[in-house]
């Protein structure tokens, strides 16, 4: 969706909506795009850098660890 900064004003709401959910929502003053209206994403810790390079979902540091492991850790089988 592009629209223009003037005609913006009076339906933020609804512009900060469709970004919400997915619309890419440009803002043009003198028909040339000068911002973006994004949603914030929120994520969770990832271990790696870069999209590509991350492994996902690092460990929950905090959660105590089962029995069932310690013992592995240990050598008590």
């Amino acid at each position: 969706m592009r629209i223009s900064v003037e005609a913006a004003g009076g339906r933020l709401p609804q512009l900060i909506e469709a970004a919400a959910q997915g619309e890419d929502v440009i803002l043009s003053q003198a028909d040339r795009p000068v911002a973006r209206i994004v949603p914030i994403t929120t994520s969770s810790f990832r271990v790696g850098i870069l999209p590509p390079l991350a492994l996902g979902r690092g460990p929950d540091w905090l959660k105590p660890i089962p029995e069932d492991e310690i013992a592995l850790w240990e050598g008590d089988l």
